[in-house]
């Protein structure tokens, strides 16, 4: 009872911080739970799509209603086959989020909690206990549930795994079927938000193929429920070739048909940029894992479709043969071609010979202005064993990439080039904006083992053209993305819903900014009127509590500056 009286304190009066929160009791999942009253508001009470504003929300009394939600995960990723030894979160747990200002949790199933695969349509009593009881508890602390299958019969979708969704029928029959036995339990329940009918898809035929099982879902839902709001997701990827329209709807299956008495469809997309940012580290991913980011960045560029478009010639070569480490210091090149939008580091090692490497380090481009004054340093060119670097040959031979232990190196590493024996370079990954009328240098130290005489060593800036906008990591690239769907949402009088939105747990370690993300989205988030969820709760990766699954939030683990800044945010 203490836990809930501090939270409501901290409810109405948001100067007070969240380090004081007290943890959860020790005891068995099913301890302190209140008992579903079975006695709901009924559709009178409900949120739906706002009469007079058909891209917002609104309460029955027509207040307009934004989500803010937190995701429970629920242990989904394991395929637990009841709900028995849940250690997700326990009822008062709907009380702290409450107290951070949070009005909605994002309800994460997976099916096998209510249906096993060797027992098609025949439901687990168990697994609707469980529901109800978070019902309650959500209840008891003014929050509402979008109930979300987050892992459908045919599998977990996200990473492209699903496949058995898409390929045999009998799972989408069952998914259907579910998604009615839900709908028809809980058809009254005002505490109820909406459905979301499956999370992350990943069609197998296409955005047309998802369209046409949500319509199936959306049918039969409204067959026993016609007023709860129906999330319906943008296709997270395509393993089938898009299409024009695909590209002009942001991969949403839109043109969907309620059937029911009112249009209550909510469109739903998640938003994880930059991603090698709010992924950085993440084991599971191989882009990023072992890699490590900050935000904001003014060294790392986001920009639109471009080509090769030139390159600053007549710096220094390498010497052939076998040599030391040497300092080259390439010469001022001034941009004047409209063309040249971004920049990008370059080691040319044209026809080195069979056997001969190429050795480069300690990579510098700076930056004048017009006048010929230092401006900065035009990018951060990272070489190790986590940087990355593009090899081209124009005959396909040699190779490149990064060496470690070579004498003489920084850092331990530095880049390699072997082999070649016609014109090759390596390219690091990073693009740097280019301004008209700026000159550029690029330098750094190479050696070389057994160059072929003739051959042509040297550092380059090459120059790329941009369709579109050229950004940073900031928070006005931030800002585009969620106007993007905004435009979205009021052009076509759609509501969405950003039903997921984080960062990972080592994006708040060593100043790397997680924070600073956080605050730029809820900042953005509110001034555009977003329904935004946070991913997530109670996860060792991602989680505001990240200790690990198998056991309760615990207070040692809860990442108290950002529970303090959701509360600062969204209680004011």
């Amino acid at each position: 009872m203490g836990s809930y009286i501090l939270h409501y304190t901290a409810f109405l009066f948001p100067v007070v911080l969240l380090s004081g929160i007290i943890c959860c009791a020790t005891g068995s999942y099913w301890d302190n739970w209140p008992e579903y009253p079975g006695s709901p508001g009924g559709p009178d009470n409900f949120i739906r799509i706002d009469e007079t504003d058909a891209a917002r929300l609104a309460t029955p009394q027509g207040t307009p209603f934004l989500i803010r939600g937190i995701s429970f995960g629920n242990h989904v990723w394991g395929n637990p086959p009841s709900p028995a030894g849940f250690t997700h979160h326990r009822a008062d747990d709907y009380g702290r989020i409450a107290g951070m200002g949070f009005n909605a949790v994002r309800f994460y199933m997976n099916y096998g909690i209510f249906e096993d695969d060797t027992r098609h349509y025949q439901y687990k009593d168990g697994g609707f206990a469980w529901l109800d009881a978070n019902i309650a508890a959500a209840r008891t602390y003014g929050i509402r549930l979008v109930l979300n299958m987050h892992y459908p019969q045919g599998g977990f979708q996200s990473n492209g795994n699903g496949d058995a969704l898409w390929s045999d029928r009998i799972n989408q029959l069952r998914l259907i079927a579910l998604w009615k036995e839900i709908a028809r339990r809980y058809r009254n329940e005002d505490y109820i938000i909406g459905y979301g009918l499956v999370n992350e898809p990943v069609p197998l035929e296409g955005v047309p193929q998802w369209k046409a099982l949500a319509q199936e879902i959306i049918d039969a839902i409204r067959e026993v429920d016609p007023y709860h709001l129906i999330f319906v997701e943008r296709a997270n990827w395509l393993k089938s070739e898009s299409t024009q329209t695909d590209e002009d709807n942001l991969y949403f299956p839109a043109g969907l048909d309620d059937p029911g008495p009112e249009n209550n469809i909510v469109y739903e997309y998640h938003m994880y940029e930059p991603f090698a940012f709010t992924h950085q580290n993440a084991g599971w991913v191989e882009s990023t894992a072992g890699k490590f980011s900050v935000f904001p960045d003014p060294n790392r560029v986001v920009a639109g479709a471009g080509e090769w478009a030139g390159f600053a010639g007549g710096n220094p070569q390498a010497p052939t043969g076998t040599s030391s480490w040497t300092v080259l210091e390439g010469n001022l090149y001034r941009v004047t071609d409209p063309a040249y939008r971004l920049g990008r580091a370059v080691v040319q090692a044209h026809s080195i010979g069979k056997n001969g490497t190429v050795y480069a380090d300690d990579f510098v481009v700076e930056a004048y202005d017009e006048d010929g004054r230092f401006v900065r340093e035009a990018a951060d060119i990272p070489v190790g064993t986590g940087s990355e670097w593009y090899f081209w040959s124009a005959d396909g031979s040699g190779s490149g990439g990064i060496a470690t232990g070579v004498s003489g190196s920084s850092g331990g590493a530095c880049l390699r080039i072997s082999g070649t024996t016609d014109d090759a370079v390596s390219s690091n990954a990073r693009v740097f904006i280019v301004r008209q009328g700026y000159r550029y240098k690029i330098s750094g130290r190479i050696r070389g083992d057994d160059v072929a005489s003739g051959a042509t060593v040297r550092f380059r800036v090459d120059f790329y053209s941009c369709d579109g906008d050229i950004y940073t990591w900031n928070r006005d690239y931030l800002r585009a993305l969620v106007s993007r769907y905004a435009a979205f949402s009021r052009k076509n009088g759609l509501p969405l819903y950003l039903g997921e939105f984080g960062t990972i747990t080592d994006s708040f370690r060593e100043n790397r900014g997680g924070l600073s993300w956080v605050g730029a989205m809820l900042d953005i988030l509110g001034k555009e009127n977003v329904n935004y969820n946070y991913h997530t709760f109670h996860e060792t990766a991602f989680g505001l509590y990240a200790n690990p699954a198998d056991e309760y939030p615990r207070q040692s683990a809860l990442n108290v500056p950002l529970a303090d800044l959701f509360m600062s945010k969204q209680t004011l």
